[in-house]
């Protein structure tokens, strides 16, 4: 019965996390990066923006670090110098964005940003971990972190226009208002 019980409890611990988490895992050196938006799903016009998990990565062996261990990487986490940036594109357009810490979670950096357009993104993270070269491209396309979503999907009652439809009716009145004054 107890194992059972405990079966269930990591399926759904296992299940649960899944959807908290839904990021794209890389190893890089003796590192575990988990890359992904923070908040999932991402909507159009809600600020967002990319996040990294740094972790050890399990021994040759696989065998997971024990509770003592833990505790030490957390530190090992904290003291480890990172330089992280976060090369962003969406189209023909490419923002760097500065990775920093989370405050008071260690091997957790994130960056700021608001999705302006739905559709997939691509992030270019590299820098530094410790020693350890980074440079790993993640994309949304790929499946594994959410692509940017409209935002009508979750508005009630009713969509309002887009931020890119109000600007594209504002050009559609100056071209009227320019043909009617004979420019």
């Amino acid at each position: 019965m107890a194992k059972r019980f405990f079966f269930i409890i990591v399926l759904l611990l296992a299940l649960f996390t899944g959807t908290l988490l839904a990021h794209e895992g890389r190893e890089v050196g003796e590192y575990e990066l988990a890359f992904g938006w923070r908040n999932e799903p991402a909507y159009v016009g809600f600020p967002n923006g990319p996040e990294v998990f740094i972790s050890f990565h399990s021994d040759e062996h696989g065998q997971e670090h024990s509770s003592d261990d833990a505790h030490s990487d957390e530190d090992k986490l904290a003291e480890l110098e990172v330089a992280l940036q976060a090369e962003v594109t969406f189209g023909p357009a490419t923002r760097t964005l500065e990775l920093r810490p989370a405050w008071g979670e260690p091997g957790h950096f994130i960056a700021d940003m608001i999705p302006t357009r739905p559709g997939d993104y691509t992030f270019r993270v590299f820098g530094t971990i410790g020693e350890t070269a980074v440079d790993e491209t993640f994309s949304s396309a790929d499946g594994q972190f959410s692509s940017v979503e409209p935002v009508d999907a979750i508005q009630f009652p009713e969509p309002d226009p887009t931020l890119a439809e109000l600007l594209a009716r504002i050009e559609a009145l100056e071209a009227e208002i320019a043909a009617l004054k004979g420019e």
